[in-house]
Order: structure tokens, then sequence, then C-alpha cells
């Protein structure tokens, strides 16, 4: 006869909670990263990049060890095909930043001074929005005690609202510098511009992700 735990399980919004915080990991180094870049400091490009990789890895064990387990918990409180779909878009965050990573590494092209500061409020503003997604992922496991209700959700709506609202100063910012790149880009190399509007593209990515994993949060609240 199976034991109450048999029954029940472990829950997985610890694990997920965790998964959170590896994926932010790799998001932290976004602006060192550049940084490197823009300085030309190409061996530090290549460390970080490394470790990016490294931080990459470690989010992908654990998402695959939340999968293998799942099958295991009889009783949720929210879908199982829901919370499968938020660990692999949170999951996604982790994998638009080493792409980032690489893109960075195909080739060192030059970047007009101008545009600096504001490829580095980009990267910054990209960082807030998955540092705020990382607060309102980190109440899964207040809401999972709470039966996903009570004040908890309200205030983990506000969050999810509030990384919605990042997202767009994100994309505002991405808009600026992609002008100002197109400005400039009768004095660059052609390679260069497309290598920059692809970079650029993959920086906005790592924001969209964590828009896209607050609103499916905020899907297994409502569904509720």
């Amino acid at each position: 006869m199976r034991t109450i735990h048999q029954l029940f399980g472990t829950s997985p919004f610890g694990p997920l909670v965790e998964h959170t915080k590896r994926v932010h990991a790799t998001v932290e180094l976004v602006r060192p990263l550049l940084d490197a870049y823009l300085d030309e400091q190409w061996d530090r490009l290549e460390e970080l990049y490394e470790e990016i990789s490294k931080r990459e890895h470690k989010a992908d064990v654990q998402k695959n060890e939340i999968r293998d387990h799942l099958p295991k918990f009889l009783f949720l409180p929210v879908d199982r095909g829901d919370l499968l779909s938020y660990l692999k878009e949170q999951d996604a965050i982790a994998d638009a930043t080493e792409d980032l990573a690489v893109m960075l590494t195909f080739r060192p092209r030059p970047t007009p001074e101008t545009l600096k500061p504001m490829i580095r409020d980009f990267a910054d503003q990209v960082i807030r929005t998955s540092e705020l997604l990382v607060e309102a992922g980190s109440e899964l496991v207040d809401l999972f005690e709470a039966s996903f209700g009570g004040p908890e959700v309200d205030r983990v709506l506000e969050m999810v609202a509030e990384v919605n609202q990042q997202e767009w100063e994100a994309d505002k910012r991405q808009r600026k510098v992609t002008r100002a790149l197109l400005d400039e880009a009768d004095g660059l190399d052609p390679v260069a511009v497309f290598l920059w509007m692809r970079t650029l593209n993959v920086l906005g990515r790592i924001a969209n992700h964590a828009e896209n994993t607050g609103d499916l949060l905020r899907m297994m609240v409502h569904r509720r």
C-alpha cells in the first residue's frame, strides 16, 4: 500500500525556483560579456562565453531533473502541461543568453562609440526584466503552500505585470539602438551591421522569454 509521501510525492516548485535562479545566473553575465566585447577584451570575452555555457548547462540539468521526476507527482495544484510549458520557456532565457555569447565570439567587429552607451543601457534593461522574473518565480513555493490562492496571488500578479512593463522598456531601448546602428550603417562593414542586428535581436529575446515566462505564471494562477 502506498504511503502518503508516495502518493503525493515531493513538490516540484522548490526545484522550479532553483531552476529560475540558475537561469538568471547566466543573465547576470550579459553586461560583463558586452563590456568585454565593447572594450575589445577578447580573452575576457572567451572566458565569459565559457562560463555562460557552463551555467546554461547547469540550468539544463536542473530542467531535465524536473521533467524526469514530474510524472511521479500524482496531485498538483496546477496543470502538468502548464508547468512544463513554464519550465521550457524559462529555460529558453538561458538558451538565448548562450546564443548571445556565441554571436559575440563569431567575429570581432567595430562598434561606433555613439552606440556603446545605448547597448549597455539596453543590456541593463534586459537584466532588470530577468531580475523581476526571478522575484516573481521565487514566489512559487509560497503559492503552492497557499494552494495558489490568497494574497500571494495578488502579489505575484503585480510582479508579473511589472515584468511586462520592463520588457516593454527593453523593447524601446532595442528600437533606439537599432535606429542608431542603421544611421551609422554607411560607415560600417555590411557584415558588422548584419551581425550587430542579429546580436541586438538575440539580446532582446532574453527579455521576451522572461515576459513569456511571466505570462505562463499568470496563466497558471488564473486557471486555478
